[in-house]
């Protein structure tokens, strides 16, 4: 039987080469892998055994080389060009390595779902995937390679027969290793997709949930309330390191801490100084002049045209600029603009700062309503000298200082100023600083780094003396760090506390005599409903919202809230007139069941796992 294979797959020496780049990204691959766990063995760990564990889950492990091995087996399907070459740059290269990360990870947690709930995907399936044969739904990704331009320019499906007979070419297929990829993922969504909707299918929106619902929508109050802030009882409250202790102890959840360094930077810009500004300054005037050459040909000194006199300025302007030559036309308005703080000799507007640039143009062309001309741009940067003197700078301060027990002092003998960050493990970049500042970052996380100890590091435009000055590694934030905090909270409860016995004690019945004895003003609650967020004047109270609605008519208890005490007065209920049929309720909540498994199956598969993520040991 003659297959015809799609003309775009065709076995042309175009195939062969990409043939051949597949080969040689194969030897590559063995390469790698025996590089990567050569540099496997240096890596410094904590145990022989782990040094190679990129990840874990519970006891499914994957390693560096092996992530890294499908890492660049998925960079070459995605990103190689027709002639076999990879183009990706580091961004992308970080964005496919992250989207691999979590696929491993979400893999391992599937799969031991996938077992226990019998999800599979079938041969049968798998191939009506592949060639659409029984449902006729070809998954998207496979009319990549089964479709072909008729004459007319449809586009034709293979036959199932054909489609087997290009699958049983295997290795011999140019983009076989192609066609793979997009196979098991193809496979690999459906599993995940069949979990989910056994997961949805699951829950159910009962008519009860559907009335509830509704009212939820529907209902509304209103009323009049009171609220009573704490303001001078919080400053006069005390709170004894007892209380801040107790607390802590019994509040440790709030504190939940990620490991974390805190460090102290100072920056030395690789500016040029106000002299390698006035040399470039001189250079840009110095090109302004016709100069005199000798011409060892001719034997005799020729004169060549600067700036001012050049008949050939595009040409000029590539030779000595660092921009390219452009014609910029501007309306005379927009010109007397330009110049307000400009010299203009000859026709030449004289050399300025701008940015990190000098610039100088010259006027080509002037009518009534416009002016033409052109730049001619330097960039300002830092000489060696200029650079050489920051740099000692830099190395007088860390060989003087050994240790910097204090930053402010250090900062205010040495005239610099600090900025404090705290880094996370896996932080791309320092705030403040270029995405190259990653190295800063495996600095402050090394077993080696010491507190208080000076480092130096060079990025691509400036210096960087970095402190490590504090270490968080346990679970739960140090008392140190949130006593604070934690004596706010207290003061703010005991105050509440206060007022709320106070109330409790008067037990009046009108909520006048309550604004009366705290002078508050009585304010007005206008058909409040439980999906409201903001509570009259108050701002954001879900709680006090939903002590409102639950609420008796007349004159409430009093409730507390963060920063004070309300009291309601509710005087209007409105009725909830129910439909006869709750069926399309019903079908909301679902939906909304269904959108919440999306949004949180995955974190909840991982809460019960114990993941270790040791990227930062590799990247």
């Amino acid at each position: 039987m003659y297959i015809r294979i799609p003309n775009f797959y065709d076995m042309t020496l175009n195939d062969i080469r990409n043939k051949s780049g597949l080969v040689i990204f194969a030897i590559g691959l063995a390469l790698l892998g025996f590089l990567l766990m050569d540099s496997g063995e240096s890596l410094s760990t904590n145990s022989q055994k782990n040094r190679n564990i990129l990840l874990k889950v519970n006891k499914e492990e994957v390693t560096f080389t092996e992530f890294e091995q499908e890492l660049e087996q998925n960079i070459n399907v995605k990103f190689t060009n027709s002639i076999g070459a990879v183009n990706i740059d580091e961004s992308q290269r970080a964005n496919e390595r992250d989207l691999l990360w979590d696929q491993k990870v979400e893999q391992i947690l599937f799969s031991e779902k996938f077992d226990q709930s019998g999800i599979l995907v079938g041969d049968s399936e798998a191939w009506d995937l592949i060639s659409g044969e029984f449902t006729g739904n070809q998954a998207q990704l496979f009319g990549y390679f089964f479709r072909d331009q008729s004459e007319t320019g449809e586009w034709n499906q293979y036959d199932p027969e054909m489609i087997q007979n290009w699958i049983e070419l295997g290795a011999d297929n140019p983009q076989w290793f192609r066609y793979k990829f997009f196979r098991d993922n193809t496979i690999r969504e459906r599993e995940v997709s069949k979990y989910f909707n056994a997961v949805k299918k699951g829950l159910y929106a009962t008519k009860i949930d559907a009335a509830i619902h509704y009212k939820d929508q529907v209902e509304s109050c209103s009323g009049q309330y009171i609220y009573i802030p704490i303001n001078k009882q919080a400053n006069n409250t005390v709170v004894t390191d007892k209380e801040v202790n107790n607390y802590y102890k019994n509040h440790k959840s709030e504190f939940e801490n990620s490991p974390n360094r805190s460090i102290n930077y100072f920056v030395f810009n690789m500016k040029a100084s106000d002299s390698d500004k006035n040399n470039i300054r001189k250079e840009m005037l110095a090109l302004i002049q016709d100069k005199k050459v000798f011409n060892k040909r001719a034997n005799l000194e020729e004169i060549s045209p600067g700036f001012r006199n050049t008949d050939n300025i595009e040409g000029f302007i590539n030779q000595y600029g660092d921009n390219k030559y452009q014609l910029t036309v501007i309306s005379k308005s927009e010109y007397g603009d330009l110049i307000k703080d400009r010299k203009i000799e000859d026709d030449i507007i004289q050399p300025y700062f701008e940015r990190n640039l000098c610039r100088m143009a010259k006027i080509v062309n002037s009518t009534k309503d416009s002016i033409s001309i052109v730049y001619l741009d330097r960039e300002v940067y830092a000489s060696d000298n200029t650079l050489n003197e920051i740099y000692s700078t830099v190395y007088d301060l860390i060989q003087n200082n050994n240790r910097v027990e204090d930053v402010e002092v250090f900062a205010k003998e040495n005239n610099i100023s600090p900025r404090q960050v705290i880094l996370e493990k896996m932080d791309k970049s320092v705030p403040g600083l270029d995405t190259d500042s990653r190295q800063i970052i495996r600095w402050a996380f090394n077993d080696e780094t010491n507190l208080n100890e000076p480092k130096f590091f060079e990025l691509k435009d400036k210096y960087i003396i970095a402190v490590l000055s504090l270490i968080s590694e346990s679970d739960i934030k140090a008392i140190e760090l949130v006593y604070n905090e934690i004596k706010s909270v207290i003061k703010k409860k005991k105050a509440v506390d206060v007022i709320f016995e106070e109330v409790n004690n008067l037990n009046y019945i009108d909520i006048n005599k309550y604004a009366s004895h705290f002078n508050v003003k009585i304010k007005e609650i206008d058909n409040l409903t439980i999906k409201t967020d903001v509570f009259g004047n108050e701002g954001y109270q879900p709680g006090i919202i939903g002590a409102f609605m639950g609420s008796n008519s007349n004159t409430s208890k009093p409730i507390k809230s963060e920063n004070g005490v309300f009291i309601f007065n509710k005087t209007v209920v409105n009725a909830v007139n129910y439909p006869s049929n709750l069926l399309s309720y019903q079908k909301l909540i679902k939906n909304d069941y269904n959108a919440k498994v999306d949004l949180l199956l995955v974190d909840a598969l991982k809460d019960d796992k114990k993941i270790i993520d040791n990227r930062f040991n590799f990247y």
